[in-house]
């Protein structure tokens, strides 16, 4: 469980931003970043990939000092 917390948890929020921010910049008429921060469905992208990159990452390294507490 600590190699998932400490190596697999970080990488996968980084792939989770990744994935948010490409559907973000990707639309129906090719790659356009610029239009994650218009508004609509792109930002809409944007903010989920960063809440849900944040909320892996917070809760991997909450249920890490956990762990650590608990095996003392």
């Amino acid at each position: 469980m600590k190699i998932y917390l400490n190596v697999i948890n970080p990488i996968l929020a980084v792939v989770v931003l990744l994935l948010c921010l490409w559907a973000a910049a990707n639309g129906d008429n090719g790659f356009r970043p610029a239009e994650a921060l218009k508004g609509g469905i792109p930002t809409y992208f944007v903010a989920k990939g960063l809440f849900c990159s944040s909320a892996l990452f917070m809760l991997g390294k909450l249920l890490a000092l956990l762990n650590d507490k608990s095996a003392k």
